[in-house]
């Protein structure tokens, strides 16, 4: 290799691999690319109570909130559980790419700055069974990576899952919180303030059970943080059933 061309090689940027979504060389980031980075789609105004979109301007959380109030202090997600987050969080989860879990913490890390911060962030148990079948649990994997960013402690013990369940998917909110009677059992903590980590939240019956089982350990404060919310269910009824819903949501 002649001199020239050996400067040239040293001033490229490093390749980091190929873009998860576009499958191009990646340079800015490993596993995603600039360009594909630009496009992912942020939730602007979630409820901090239930992560569902507020109409664009709204402040405080939504009248569901007020009415029911969730068991947990705050709820933090980055984006709605669909198009290129769907795919990333599919593959954290079922292709075994547990490498992906870094890429969405440092995502989320950059779209939530806490005033306050918790003590502990403490990952959504999978039933040992479960684990061993898959590889790793996808929640422990976003744990650490949150915790590398945030320079928080992890407790991978205080939340365990004893009794395999049947998959939550497809089921009514009734039905998972009768799947998941009896599922989680706690040890004793020494945090009052704790965040406990999941990839997607979906109806939040895990975190309803889990919230109570730590409000019995003594914990004072909990916030829930996930990549992702599912979507409603009324996004999906069209234009005239959104603006009713909008408007049933605001406050």
């Amino acid at each position: 290799m002649s001199s020239s061309n050996w400067l040239r090689w040293l001033h490229q940027p490093p390749w980091l691999g190929d873009c998860l979504l576009c499958l191009q060389p990646t340079l800015c980031r490993a596993l995603l690319c600039e360009h594909c980075a630009a496009s992912l789609d942020y939730l602007t105004t979630p409820c901090p109570g239930c992560g569902y979109p507020l109409p664009p301007g709204s402040t405080g959380v939504c009248g569901d909130c007020l009415r029911h109030p969730p068991r947990w202090r705050q709820m933090r997600v980055i984006a709605d559980y669909q198009g290129a987050w769907q795919f990333l969080v599919h593959q954290l989860k079922y292709q075994r790419q547990p490498e992906i879990a870094s890429l969405l913490g440092q995502l989320f890390h950059q779209h939530q700055a806490p005033l306050s911060l918790p003590q502990a962030l403490l990952p959504v148990p999978m039933h040992p069974w479960r684990q061993w079948w898959r590889g790793y649990n996808q929640a422990q994997e976003l744990a650490l990576a949150l915790g590398r960013e945030y320079r928080l402690p992890v407790d991978m013990r205080a939340l365990r899952r004893i009794r395999a369940t049947r998959s939550q998917v497809g089921l009514t909110r009734t039905e998972r919180r009768q799947n998941l009677h009896g599922a989680f059992r706690v040890r004793e903590l020494p945090w009052r303030h704790v965040a406990l980590v999941d990839d997607v939240i979906t109806t939040g019956s895990t975190m309803e059970s889990l919230c109570q089982l730590l409000r019995q350990a003594g914990v004072e404060e909990i916030e829930v943080w996930a990549i992702c919310r599912t979507q409603p269910p009324q996004n999906r009824l069209g234009d005239s059933s959104q603006a009713e819903y909008d408007n049933f949501r605001a406050i």
